[in-house]
C-alpha cells in the first residue's frame, strides 16, 4: 500500500495580497470602516422597533388555518385579545366600588381608538363574572394581529392598569400583554448583560496580551462588527420578519466570534513582528495565515447557521439572517479593519506592557524546559488510546440524558414571577383554571349546509368535553353569518405552554375529530396557543434531522477544501457532534430535571424550550469549528514545512493552545453574562453555549484531537489523487 500523499506547499495568494494592500492603505481602510460604523450604527438603536414577537407561526398548519377562518368568517371574533382581570381581597362583584372600577377599566380600553374592536363585560357576557372568586374578566378584542398590536400595547396597558384603586386590582394578561413584558424585560436584561461582560472581557484580553493597546484592538473590532450588523439588520427587518430574540443572539454570537477572530489575527501579527518582519510584511503574512483560518472558520460557521433556514419556521429564518450577518461582518473586520488597526498602532502595541511586571525566569533557565503546550501534547500522544476512550466515554456519559429530552413551549411561564402579565395569569389560573387564559378554538368551516342546528356540532362538543385534556367546553358555539362556519371554545385543563396542552391539541385533530360522525365535507381546524405550540414543536422536531444532516455534510465539504483531507473533516464533524450532544445532556439535567436551577435563578419547567436544541445545534456546530480550524491550520502549516505528524500536532498546540484557551474563556464570559437574563429560553441558550464551548475547547481540542491525530498518523492527510486534482487550491 502506498503512503497517503502529503499536503502540498502552496504559493502566496489572494489573502497575502489582501494583507499587503491593507497595510499600505491602512488609514484609508480605517476611514472606510469608520464611515460604515457611523452610517449603519446610527440605525442600530431603531432595530427594536422593527422586530416582532412572532415567528412561531407555521404557514398552512391547522392553527394557522383556524386563525385565517376566524378572521374571515366571524365579525365578532378578533385576531387577538387581552384579558383584563379585576379582582379584590375585600370586595366582590356587585358592590359599587368594585363595579365602578370595572366600568372605568372597560372605558379606558374602549378609548384606545382603532386598536380595540370590542370589550366584552359581565353585562354583555355573564360568563365573565366569577362572584365566588371575587373577580371579573373583561375580554378586550384587538383589531390587529399580535405583531401589529404590540406597537400600541404599552399605551393600552398603562391606561387600563391605571384604573386600579387601593382595594381593587386591575391587571392584564394574554398574548399581547405577555409579549410586551417579554420585550421590556429582554431589553433591560440585554443592557445589563452587556455592561456586565465588558469589564471581564477587557481583563481577560489584558491578561492575554499584557498590553492595553493590544487588548483594545479586539474590543474596537468587535464593537464595529456588532454595531454595523445591528444597523444592517434594521433594513433587513423591514422586509423579513425577525424575532425580538435577534437582539440577544446577534451580540451573543457576534461578540464571541468577533473577539476570537481579532484575537487570532492580533496574536499572529505580534508573533510576526517579533520574528523581525516589518509591519507591512507582518500584516501580509498574518492575513495569509490567520486570515485564511478566520475566513474558513467564518465560512464553516455561516454554513452551520444556514442550516436554520431548513427548519422552515420564520423564527429560525430571522435567526439565520441575523447570525450569518454578524459572522460575515466579523470576518470582514478581521481581514481588513483589525490588520489596519494593528499597523497603525504598531509603535504603541507594547508601550504599556503589563507583561514587564510579570516575574521573569532567570536568564540561565530560559528555554531549559519545553513549552507547556509541547509537554501537554507529548503526554496526550504518549497514551492516545487511553485518551480517546476515556474522553469519549465522558462525553457520551454527559450526552446520555439527551435520550430522555422533552421539548415544549415556554410561553408566559418563561417570564419571571414578577412580570405583570404572568402575575395576572397566575391569579386567573388559581381562580378559574389553567385554560381560562388561553382557550383552544375548534373551527369548522366550508360546511355544505348550515350548522345552526347540526347534530354533528353537538356531538363534537360532547366528544371534546369527554376528553381528560378539557377542563370545560363552552355550551354555545359561535356561528358565522351564513351558518357555514362555527367555532367551539375549549378550556384546556393545563396551561397553554405545557406539553400536556400541546398533546391535547394534537389529540383533538388526530383522534377526537375523526371519531365524530357527521363531519364529512366539513373542514375542522384547531386553533389557539396550545395548537400553535404543537404545530411549532412538531415542525421543528420533524425538520431537525434534515438540519443536522445538511449542516454536517456542508461543513465536511468546506473542511475538505481547506485541509485537503478526508479523514480530518470526518473526525471534526463526528467530534463536534459529540460535544453538541454532551451539551444537550447537560441542558436536560439543568432545565428539564432541575439540577442546580436555584443557583441559576429560575424554577425549571420540566422541559427544554422547543426552539433551543435546533438553534443550539447550528450555533454550536459553527462555533466549535472555530477552534478546529485554528488548531489544524497551524498543524497543516508546520506539516508543510516538513515536520513529522507528531511534531506538527505538538507545534500546532504550542502555537494555538494559549489562544484557544483565551478565546474560549472570553466566549464563555460572554455567554455566562446572558444567564442574568430573566427569560428562561435565553438562559437555556446561554448555558448551552457556555457548556459546549468549554467541552469543545478542553476535552475535544486539547485531548481528543491530538490523540486521534497521533493514532491516524500520516493518514490524517489522505486524499485520493483524482479528488486532489479536482479540488480548488486554497493558496495562502
Amino acid at each position: 500500500m502506498h503512503d497517503p500523499p502529503q499536503p502540498p506547499t502552496t504559493r502566496a495568494g489572494w489573502f497575502h495580497r489582501l494583507g499587503g494592500w491593507t497595510a499600505r492603505r491602512h488609514r484609508w481602510v480605517l476611514a472606510c470602516w469608520a464611515a460604515v460604523a457611523l452610517g449603519l450604527g446610527s440605525f442600530a438603536p431603531q432595530l427594536g422597533e422593527q422586530l416582532t414577537p412572532g415567528g412561531f407561526e407555521i404557514s398552512g398548519s391547522t392553527s394557522d388555518q383556524a386563525r385565517l377562518v376566524v378572521a374571515r368568517e366571524f365579525s365578532n371574533v378578533f385576531p387577538t385579545s387581552v384579558t383584563v382581570l379585576v379582582s379584590s381581597d375585600t370586595l366582590t362583584p356587585g358592590q359599587a366600588r368594585f363595579d365602578r372600577v370595572v366600568d372605568r377599566a372597560a372605558r379606558a380600553a374602549q378609548a384606545r381608538g382603532s386598536l380595540v374592536g370590542a370589550v366584552r363585560t359581565p353585562a354583555t357576557d355573564p360568563s365573565l363574572a366569577y362572584p365566588d372568586a371575587r373577580l371579573v374578566l373583561l375580554d378586550v378584542g384587538l383589531t390587529r394581529n399580535l405583531d401589529e398590536s404590540l406597537r400600541d400595547m404599552p399605551a393600552l396597558l398603562e391606561a387600563v392598569r391605571s384604573t386600579s384603586t387601593p382595594d381593587v386590582r386591575v391587571e392584564v394578561t394574554g398574548g399581547p400583554s405577555a409579549f410586551d413584558d417579554f420585550n421590556a424585560i429582554n431589553e433591560r436584561d440585554l443592557r445589563r448583560a452587556e455592561l456586565l461582560q465588558a469589564p471581564f472581557v477587557l481583563i481577560a484580553l489584558l491578561v492575554f496580551f499584557g498590553s492595553l493597546v493590544a487588548a483594545g484592538v479586539p474590543i474596537v473590532a468587535t464593537t464595529v462588527a456588532v454595531l454595523s450588523t445591528f444597523g444592517a439588520l434594521f433594513f433587513a427587518a423591514r422586509v423579513a420578519d425577525m424575532s425580538i430574540y435577534v437582539q440577544n443572539v446577534v451580540p451573543l454570537i457576534g461578540i464571541g466570534v468577533g473577539v476570537d477572530y481579532s484575537l487570532f489575527v492580533a496574536s499572529r501579527y505580534r508573533a510576526e513582528l517579533r520574528s523581525g518582519r516589518t509591519p507591512a510584511d507582518a500584516a501580509a503574512v498574518t492575513t495569509a495565515t490567520a486570515g485564511t483560518a478566520i475566513f474558513f472558520s467564518g465560512l464553516t460557521v455561516a454554513v452551520a447557521l444556514a442550516g436554520m433556514l431548513a427548519v422552515g419556521v420564520p423564527l429560525f429564518t430571522g435567526f439565520a439572517i441575523g447570525t450569518m450577518s454578524v459572522v460575515a461582518m466579523a470576518v470582514a473586520v478581521g481581514l481588513t479593519l483589525t490588520p489596519a488597526l494593528l499597523v497603525l498602532l504598531t509603535p504603541w502595541l507594547s508601550s504599556i506592557d503589563l507583561g514587564r511586571l510579570r516575574r521573569r525566569r532567570p536568564p540561565g533557565r530560559a528555554g531549559s524546559q519545553p513549552d507547556f503546550w509541547i509537554r501537554w501534547a507529548d503526554r496526550v500522544m504518549a497514551r492516545p488510546w487511553t485518551t480517546v476512550v476515556a474522553t469519549s466515554a465522558l462525553l457520551l456519559a454527559l450526552a446520555a440524558p439527551t435520550l430522555d429530552i422533552t421539548v415544549g413551549s415556554s410561553g408566559i411561564s418563561a417570564l419571571p414571577d414578577s412580570a405583570p402579565s404572568r402575575a395576572a395569569a397566575a391569579r386567573l389560573v388559581a381562580a378559574v383554571g389553567p385554560g381560562a387564559a388561553s382557550p383552544i378554538e375548534v373551527v369548522l368551516s366550508d360546511a355544505p349546509r348550515s350548522l345552526r342546528r347540526d347534530a354533528a356540532v353537538a356531538r363534537l362538543q360532547r366528544a371534546l368535553a369527554a376528553d381528560p385534556g378539557a377542563a370545560a367546553v363552552l355550551p354555545r358555539a359561535t356561528l358565522s353569518r351564513d351558518g357555514r362556519a362555527a367555532a367551539i371554545t375549549v378550556l384546556p385543563a393545563d396551561r397553554e405552554d405545557s406539553p400536556e396542552a400541546a398533546e391535547f391539541a394534537r389529540r383533538i385533530r388526530e383522534s377526537v375529530v375523526p371519531s365524530v360522525p357527521g363531519l364529512a365535507g366539513i373542514r375542522v381546524d384547531v386553533g389557539g396557543a396550545a395548537s400553535q405550540n404543537a404545530d411549532f414543536t412538531d415542525t421543528v422536531a420533524g425538520n431537525l434531522p434534515r438540519v443536522i444532516l445538511l449542516v454536517m455534510v456542508l461543513t465536511f465539504l468546506v473542511l475538505v477544501v481547506l485541509f485537503r483531507s478526508l479523514l480530518l473533516p470526518l473526525k471534526a464533524v463526528i467530534m463536534t457532534l459529540l460535544s453538541v450532544l454532551a451539551s444537550y445532556g447537560v441542558l436536560v439535567m439543568v432545565f428539564q430535571y432541575g439540577w442546580f436551577d436555584s443557583l441559576l435563578g429560575f424554577d425549571h419547567l420540566g422541559h427544554v424550550t422547543d426552539w433551543v436544541p435546533a438553534f443550539l445545534f447550528s450555533i454550536l456546530f459553527g462555533l466549535s469549528m472555530d477552534y478546529e480550524v485554528f488548531l489544524l491550520s497551524r498543524v497543516r502549516e508546520r506539516k508543510r514545512q516538513g515536520a513529522s505528524d507528531a511534531e506538527a500536532v505538538a507545534a500546532g498546540l504550542q502555537q494555538t493552545g494559549r489562544i484557544i484557551t483565551a478565546a474560549a474563556g472570553i466566549m464563555i464570559i460572554v455567554f455566562l453574562s446572558f444567564l442574568t437574563n430573566r427569560l428562561i429560553p435565553i438562559k437555556e441558550l446561554a448555558f448551552g453555549l457556555a457548556v459546549a464551548v468549554f467541552l469543545d475547547a478542553t476535552l475535544v481540542r486539547l485531548l481528543l484531537v491530538p490523540a486521534f491525530m497521533k493514532l491516524a498518523g500520516r493518514w490524517n492527510w489522505w486524499l485520493p489523487a483524482r479528488l486532489d486534482r479536482w479540488l480548488p487550491e486554497v493558496g495562502e
